[in-house]
């Protein structure tokens, strides 16, 4: 017996071992190790928890929150882009992920390009995604203040761009979070929006 439960321990240990490597890559460098900051308590509530609702980082940093994630597809079905939408006692703030760098420009309206290495190539703009992501979250949060913002990947020049929502790059977020006011929603508020988007979720799937 003792044997088995020692086998099954290190069958275990192997396992999240390389679960824990595996999902190394889609952590360094993104929004989430800004919002988490430790790849370990990332780790944690995504595969043993599953649950990326809280982050320690973020309850130190802005109070009191709760954080929703979604993606929206293109035409042939794709993920073309991704948000997380933090509810806290600050506000609320929803964060479209735009996972390029280089030298970025664009406006609230017509196309978006981004140049690196010498090449100006498409890129699909994000304000397209925030206005359905804005038409999601005014459903039910009626009259309650969003900052709506577009990240983009550390190191990208985004003094080019000129469009009504705020645009920085991922390692300004949590600082930008801090500035936000605190008092402007109670943590009953943010509850009940946290809740109301997992249903709506829910009944969308």
């Amino acid at each position: 017996m003792e044997v088995l439960v020692v086998a099954i321990v290190v069958v275990f240990v192997l396992i999240m071992g390389f679960k824990a490597v595996a999902g190394y890559g889609s952590y360094k460098g993104s929004l989430y190790q800004r919002l988490f900051g430790s790849y370990l308590e990332y780790f944690w509530r995504m595969s043993m928890k599953e649950d990326l609702s809280e982050s320690s980082l973020l309850k130190e940093r802005i109070g009191a929150h709760r954080i929703v994630y979604n993606a929206y597809r293109d035409s042939q079905g794709r993920i073309a882009a991704t948000f997380a939408t933090i509810f806290s006692t600050r506000g609320h703030a929803a964060i479209c992920m735009v996972a390029t760098a280089g030298a970025i420009a664009g406006k609230d309206t017509g196309s978006w390009t981004v140049e690196r290495d010498g090449k100006k190539l498409a890129l699909a703009s994000p304000v397209t995604y925030v206005r359905r992501q804005k038409k999601l979250l005014d459903s039910f949060l009626k009259n309650a203040p969003v900052e709506y913002i577009i990240a983009f990947n550390e190191g990208a020049d985004v003094s080019a761009v000129d469009c009504s929502c705020t645009v920085l790059t991922i390692d300004k977020v949590v600082e930008h979070l801090e500035q936000m006011p605190a008092g402007t929603a109670t943590e009953a508020e943010v509850l009940r929006a946290f809740n109301t988007f997992k249903e709506m979720a829910v009944n969308a799937g």
